[in-house]
């Protein structure tokens, strides 16, 4: 049986470095799926933070909850939402100042293929 999380805070739970050989990126996991590997994370990045591209296996929803943010040519802000489909590679990503998002993965965000 599955069970259910009923509260996490982003403001009093512990942010945990989002790579370990990187600064700049932080995460909160929200909600993780044993089954499929999904998860849903609160994400907070500094000004700066930048990758040059990004692949994955699962699928990810992601809603800019503060800042700007930048996935290839589009900027994205506070309300604006964006998917990228399993497999496909995005990029380059950029905070533009400093950034608060909320990411939902519908399977790993392991390397894709």
């Amino acid at each position: 049986m599955r069970g259910a999380i009923a509260k996490k805070s982003t403001v009093e739970g512990e942010w945990r470095p989002a790579f370990k050989d990187r600064d700049g990126a932080w995460t909160i996991q929200l909600n993780k799926d044993p089954e499929s590997g999904g998860r849903t994370l609160a994400v907070r990045y500094t000004k700066g933070w930048e990758v040059a591209e990004s692949l994955h296996d699962g699928t990810a929803e992601v809603l800019v909850l503060e800042g700007q943010f930048q996935v290839g040519p589009i900027v994205y802000g506070p309300g604006d939402y964006f998917c990228v489909p399993g497999g496909v590679t995005h990029g380059p990503e950029r905070a533009l100042t400093d950034v608060r998002l909320v990411v939902i993965s519908h399977g790993p965000l392991t390397p894709g293929p």
